[in-house]
């Protein structure tokens, strides 16, 4: 779906709309560690992960699919912190071509 001219996030500048992907994607990784720990816990055999946009039952035999889900949005937290020079140094390395 795309954004109207008139809404807020319409006028938002690149590097403010990166970092609050990066602030969501770090919330929907702090909810899916919660999930899988909760699976992991003696007598728990299913979770209610809501994200916010939906709500998701997940069972014991789901984990794998969690594990996959946790690594891929790990990644993505690490390129957009690349992305937005956050958390590593902004030297560059130059090599001449000569």
């Amino acid at each position: 779906m795309l954004i109207e001219n008139d809404h807020p996030a319409a006028n938002q500048t690149s590097c403010a709309f990166w970092t609050d992907e990066l602030k969501n994607c770090r919330i929907l990784l702090n909810k899916l560690d919660t999930a899988i720990a909760g699976l992991l816990s003696d007598g728990i055999a299913e979770y209610t992960l809501d994200t916010g946009q939906d709500r998701q039952t997940v069972k014991r035999f789901d984990l794998p699919m969690l594990y996959a889900r946790r690594d891929a949005l790990l990644c993505q937290i690490q390129v957009l912190e690349s992305r937005l020079q956050i958390g590593g140094s902004s030297a560059r390395r130059i090599v001449p071509g000569f």
